[in-house]
């Protein structure tokens, strides 16, 4: 499937060009001593019957004075599984399966049947700051939305450890004008060796979301020329490095 994103320059010319995901083959693969490929198969762990709390439940213990109680319980729970394997169903464990759903379960590992989501927002401290419904996000790359050159500038050499890069996608041209198009950009930042911060929506500073529903971004464009070819590379965080306060 081809994914087109409409990308604007320094000089607010937009154009839309295509791009995909960089999430190379492995070098190395698995293989039986055979030299057949290894098959990920789903199997069985547990069930609600021998999940761990429901073997702490089983337990009529007393609490000793001076003990922690859940320790308590895990001490002689941990005791069981050296002895007998009570976690293990020997009709189900390690048994195959396939086309299986998603069934969410309470607190008391019961099925339920409506379910209500909440988005929390930490501090940097990993305090709890808000609690919210989660938010719906439209796509913002294409259409109407133009992603644009937001004219802040870092410098590659520093921005190693401000920020944590979790995806990144390669931009492609799709005729000789977006090639002039895209090899102008690349060159602008391979030569100043840096990364311009990307942004979309109304007022073009905004957070990108590559797609309908999915997370905002801050995004940041690296540019590489070697001759006559180049490399377009947008990065995508969401995770700020910052430096542990001092005492």
């Amino acid at each position: 499937m081809i994914r087109y994103i409409k990308l604007a320059n320094d000089k607010k010319r937009d154009a839309e060009i295509t791009f995909r995901s960089l999430n190379p083959n492995p070098a190395i693969t698995m293989v039986m001593e055979s030299g057949d490929k290894v098959i990920n198969k789903r199997v069985v762990k547990g069930t609600s019957l021998t999940s761990t709390q429901t073997l702490l439940a089983k337990y009529n213990e007393t609490p000793k004075e001076g003990v922690d109680f859940k320790m308590q319980l895990a001490s002689k729970l941990a005791e069981d599984l050296i002895a007998s394997d009570p976690e293990s169903d020997l009709e189900l464990t390690g048994k195959f399966i396939e086309d299986v759903s998603r069934v969410y379960i309470n607190e008391d590992e019961k099925p339920v049947f409506s379910v209500k989501k909440t988005e929390k927002i930490f501090s940097p401290t990993a305090e709890l700051k808000e609690e919210r419904e989660p938010k719906y996000n439209d796509s913002n790359i294409t259409g109407e939305s133009i992603v644009n050159w937001t004219g802040k500038l870092m410098p590659k050499a520093k921005i190693y450890n401000k920020l944590v890069f979790h995806k990144k996608y390669q931009l492609k041209h799709i005729n000789g004008l977006t090639y002039d198009f895209l090899f102008d950009m690349a060159k602008q930042l391979a030569d100043k060796d840096a990364m311009m911060m990307m942004g979309g929506g109304a007022s073009g500073k905004e957070p990108l979301v590559m797609n309908d529903g999915g997370k905002p971004y801050r995004a940041f464009l690296e540019g590489r020329i070697k001759g006559d070819k180049y490399c377009l590379i947008l990065h995508l965080t969401d995770q700020e490095l910052k430096p542990l306060p001092t005492e």
